[in-house]
């Protein structure tokens, strides 16, 4: 089961209480917060079906949309085209990018992190990301702290029941792993009155900040904040929503 193949047809459904905007708007205050500057090329990691892209181009920068799975970019692709945006989208895992030019700023957020279940993991991304921006480039990320999640250690039952869609899915958290999981079933309505079938697994994982600090010192990061989201303020033990602002050595 790859996750988000089958569920890029669903994604924008599932996520449209999320303001975009909001997140460009909150981005754009840390870039004059911080001097992230020149800001001209963005790259948007784990950027899905391209909601998280589009505020981008449609502000003037030079953006480059990337992400692991072909289906959400095919959504992506659609949606740019019928905007008629100029924005270059690229398959890619995270981990083992090579990207055609180096970014003044990378962006990531809506959990794309937690994807990375591992310290081995983490720190190849980070290597990666390093090498796709140039010397003194910004990277701004958030992580979602899974474990603080309103779930326990037995399999919670949910389910969305629409005249055109019927999702039920199953989600639990193991402490022994620090892992959250999503066992996802979707039932499609198609043409004709057929309901095409999903399924689906997402994992996610907890990073602390002193495991993330231990990765940026060893993959040549500098950390500039970290911040609870949507503010120019520490996060609390208690914050599920962690922004980080950390910087490529060699300005």
């Amino acid at each position: 089961m790859k996750a988000y193949s089958g569920l890029a047809r669903v994604y924008d459904y599932l996520l449209s209480g999320v303001d975009y905007e909001e997140w460009a708007d909150y981005l754009e205050e840390l870039f004059i917060c911080f001097n992230v500057d020149p800001r001209q090329r963005i790259l948007d990691l784990a950027c899905g079906t391209g909601n998280s892209t589009l505020p981008w181009a449609e502000r003037g920068y030079d953006v480059c949309g990337v992400d692991i799975s072909e289906e959400m970019l095919a959504v992506a692709r659609d949606k740019t085209g019928a905007r008629n945006l100029p924005i270059r989208f690229i398959q890619q895992d995270l981990r083992r990018m090579s990207l055609p030019e180096q970014g003044d700023v990378a962006v990531l957020y809506q959990d794309g992190l937690n994807y990375l279940l591992n310290t081995a993991d983490l720190r190849q991304a980070f290597r990666s990301i390093y090498k796709c921006l140039r010397p003194g480039g910004y990277f701004i990320f958030n992580v979602n702290m899974v474990d603080l999640l309103p779930t326990g250690q037995s399999p919670q039952i949910s389910f969305l029941d629409e005249s055109e869609m019927t999702l039920v899915w199953e989600s639990a958290y193991t402490n022994e792993e620090s892992i959250w999981r999503i066992h996802l079933i979707a039932f499609l309505r198609e043409n004709g009155g057929k309901y095409y079938k999903i399924e689906e697994e997402h994992r996610e994982r907890s990073h602390s900040r002193k495991e993330l600090e231990t990765i940026f010192t060893e993959t040549g990061w500098c950390l500039q904040a970290c911040l609870k989201a949507f503010t120019l303020n520490e996060p609390t033990p208690q914050e599920r929503n962690i922004f980080y602002v950390i910087q490529r050595e060699g300005i």
